[in-house]
């Protein structure tokens, strides 16, 4: 055979490639980082010449130890050197490995008697060869390539005899064309095939598995006891294959078999491959040298050929065996992660639970099985030694008015496959009917599935909504007294968007407005059309200087026609604006004030009725003095004539104020000015008669001016005398006006007076200047009388009667 080949010093290799994989190069510089799949070019020229040297190296080496007379070697190791390096770094390391091989297979062909043609054939397809592998690998896996699983390893497999294959068929041509014609074209191919195959298969499993221990180193415990463990491996096998071939059942045999399948389940793949690499240089040493088991095939090309068959059966073997117990260890590893997350999740979720005070309970559909955890017993008050199995002994402790809702959303939860979501009342316990003593439980469920596809279980959780049902029936109840309170206290809440047409309001706002029972939204549209024109103008104006002042609030009243009657509103708005400037939302209330409203008209008319009177009485008395103060000359007499006709107005004013103005009654004014006198001298009555307060008021001071004058000159001036007060009805044609008739008995002599005095002139001249009626004076020697007519329009109510006799009431005293 024209090419041999020679086994190099795959433990000075593998040194030197460890060292290769963590040579800082491989690593980004601060000052030339690595971008995309280019390495610095000092780095790719560091490693082109490690792979270089070491491949130089390993060819020579095994074209040195060539066995005679057919230069046949078992393996070609420096294709496992170039494609291992590339696989294990990646597409970067493809121009420099690739330059590597190309210079030192040249070389080795050189320096080994080889012509330039057959040099430049060989090192093309080596280098094309270990390009092949790595494209099929890095295409299938990416740049992460790990001998850690089965596929990876058949694909490894399949790669290593890809390239080969098709780099034999290039090499078998330039070898017959080049270097030797009468070489065999099938053994030439063959050799070739099984040297390339075998040298990568053998090799760059170590490689690829020291380049995943840069982001995976292992621990010190585990390097070192690899370490030792190839070291004792190595030794072993050295003894083992030189032993004599009879040896072979009890040496070599469970050195093969067990060893490497023992490293494989203990450590790493690398560490399995690395035994299989010990193991395949003894297999070539011994088969070049010819000693031991393969000493005893005299042959050299079947020494070859079951070297070759030996290192493909080892590799193989201690390679799919590591990748088996690599899946396992991942498979575990995830498993135990899985189990891990897993009960980190249950634990998070009964944490949950129990913050939550979740119970939790399932239902098997098919068996009807029911069963539920501690907490969800303490919420439906199961007891602890009589927990329900079924759903049909769990219904007793759920309020009758409430299972058939919950049975309906069972069945539709199993109908559909649907989520179940319901909540109920359990059973009273107490026999009470008071909302706030109910308990109310919130049920989830959600259904799963068999395998074939049918309801299987229903799942779910239970918890105490007792606090919140009550929070929202007080909710509920606050806000019906607050309707309630709004109807009554006629108040209305109210919002709205400033860009939308659309008011939200509250019950007391549609009461207000007269919108019908149950309104929550109306329109500023509905609204303009229920103000009063005169007040809308004058409040849209309003709300504009608000917004261009960007008010907080403001507040206006207007009226509104509610029932064809006008309602007086008092509005409070509050508004919002956006980060801009611009109103954006209006939140305000409504007050009815009309009764207000009109307790202050009715308020200005008391004011300036009471300013009227207050006036007339200050009229009143300034001619009370004027007039006291001409009628007599001595200060005694003036004070005590104008104390007692101050005093005479100011009970008038009395009784006008009790009656709040509306009237006084006649026989009550009589009654207060014959106070002084004994019941023996005066006797007055007549029908029930109520003077208004006009005439009230001139009634009493002419009454009070008969008694005065009865007093000094009159019937009160002696015992014996008396006065008598009468007042009725007229008939005849003259309904319509009451008479009053002042008449005194007993009394001395009257003489009439020389000339009228204020008293006289009050009693003459007041009831017809004032109130439009007559007085007739008379100064009669058996004693004064007088007699009045009113018209009937200054009496309260006035009825005259046609019987004269039913007009006179009993005399009074």
């Amino acid at each position: 055979m024209a090419r041999c080949h020679l086994e190099a010093n795959r433990h000075g290799l593998a040194v030197e490639a460890m060292t290769l994989m963590q040579n800082p190069w491989h690593q980004p510089s601060r000052s030339s980082p690595v971008r995309g799949d280019t390495w610095p070019w000092t780095a790719s020229i560091v490693l082109s010449v490690a792979v270089g040297v070491a491949y130089l190296l390993a060819a020579l080496f095994s074209l040195a130890l060539l066995t005679k007379p057919d230069c046949v070697a078992v393996f070609w190791p420096a294709a496992g050197i170039a494609a291992g390096t590339l696989v294990a770094i990646g597409p970067k390391a493809r121009l420099p490995v690739t330059l590597a091989v190309l210079v030192a297979s040249a070389a080795a062909s050189l320096l080994k008697d080889r012509n330039n043609q057959a040099a430049v054939v060989f090192a093309l397809c080596n280098a094309g060869e270990v390009l092949l592998v790595a494209w099929v690998i890095t295409q299938r896996f990416g740049k992460d390539f790990k001998l850690d699983s089965l596929r990876n390893v058949l694909t490894f497999f399949a790669a290593a005899g890809v390239g080969p294959a098709i780099s034999a068929i290039v090499a078998t041509a330039g070898f017959i064309l080049f270097y030797n014609s009468r070489a065999p074209v099938s053994t030439t191919w063959l050799n070739w095939f099984a040297s390339d195959a075998l040298g990568i298969i053998m090799v760059a499993p170590l490689l690829i598995g020291l380049g995943g221990l840069r982001s995976d180193l292992p621990k010190k415990w585990e390097l070192t006891e690899g370490t030792l463990t190839l070291v004792a491996f190595a030794a072993v096998s050295a003894i083992a294959f030189r032993s004599p071939a009879h040896y072979w059942w009890y040496t070599v045999v469970p050195l093969g078999l067990l060893l490497p399948a023992l490293l494989a389940a203990h450590c790493r793949p690398v560490f399995a491959a690395a035994a299989a690499l010990i193991l395949g240089c003894a297999v070539v040493w011994t088969a070049t040298i010819g000693i031991g088991e393969f000493g005893e095939i005299s042959s050299l090309p079947d020494r070859a050929y079951a070297a070759r068959a030996t290192l493909l059966a080892i590799s193989t073997y201690t390679l799919v065996l590591a990748a088996l117990f690599a899946e396992r260890k991942h498979n575990e590893a995830a498993l135990e992660d899985s189990n891990s997350r897993l009960k980190n999740s249950n634990d998070r979720l009964q944490l949950a639970l129990d913050g939550a005070e979740l119970g939790v309970w399932s239902l098997d559909a098919k068996t009807g099985r029911f069963e539920s955890d501690a907490r969800d017993g303490q919420i439906h008050g199961y007891r602890s030694d009589a927990l329900p199995r079924t759903l049909a002994a769990a219904r007793p402790f759920i309020h009758p008015g409430d299972l058939p809702s919950l049975d309906a959303a069972f069945a539709a939860s199993k109908r559909t496959g649907s989520r179940c979501k319901v909540e109920y009342r359990l059973a009273p316990t107490g026999g009470g009917a008071d909302l706030r003593q109910e308990r109310w439980v919130a049920l989830e469920g959600t259904v799963v599935c068999d395998a074939n596809g049918q309801s299987g279980q229903l799942l779910g959780v239970t918890r105490d909504i007792t606090e919140r049902k009550k929070a929202e029936l007080a909710l509920e109840e606050r806000n019906v007294q607050l309707a309630l309170a709004g109807k009554a206290g006629r108040v209305g809440s109210y919002a709205y968007s400033v860009d939308s047409d659309v008011i939200q309001v509250s019950a007391g706002y549609a009461a207000l407005h007269g919108l019908p029972e149950g309104t929550t939204e109306t329109t500023r549209s509905a609204w303009r059309t229920r103000a009063q024109p005169e007040d809308l103008v004058r409040v849209e104006e309003v709300r504009r200087q608000a917004f261009r002042r960007r008010l907080t609030d403001f507040e206006i009243e207007y009226r509104i026609l509610r029932s064809g009657e006008s309602r007086w509103i008092e509005s409070r708005s509050f508004i919002s604006y956006n980060p801009d400037g611009s109103p954006r939302r209006v939140i305000g209330v409504n007050i009815d004030v009309t009764d207000r409203k009109r307790a202050e008209d009715q308020q200005r008319l008391l004011v300036a009725e009471l300013d009227h009177r207050v006036k007339n009485v200050l009229a009143t008395v300034s001619a009370i003095i004027t007039q006291t103060h001409d009628a007599g000359s001595l200060h005694t007499d003036f004070v005590t004539a104008l104390d007692s006709r101050i005093k005479s107005l100011a009970r008038t004013h009395e009784l006008l104020s009790q009656s709040r103005w509306s009237g006084v009654s006649l026989a009550e004014i009589a009654r207060l000015e014959f106070a002084p006198y004994t019941k023996d001298n005066v006797e007055f009555g007549g029908p029930s008669v109520t003077l208004k307060a006009e005439a009230a008021q001139a009634m009493a001071m002419v009454l009070h001016e008969l008694t005065t004058n009865a007093a000094k000159y009159g019937a009160f001036s002696n015992r014996n005398g008396r006065v008598s007060l009468r007042w009725r009805w007229l008939r005849n044609g003259s309904a319509g006006r009451l008479a009053i008739e002042w008449r005194e008995i007993g009394g001395p002599q009257v003489q009439a007076p020389s000339q009228s005095s204020y008293g006289t002139a009050i009693i003459r001249e007041l009831i017809p200047f004032e109130l439009g009626g007559t007085t007739e004076l008379a100064f009669a020697s058996d004693g004064v009388r007088c007699r009045m007519e009113l018209l009937a329009e200054w009496v309260s109510g006035a009825v005259p009667q046609d019987n004269e006799a039913k007009e006179l009431a009993p005399a009074q005293t």
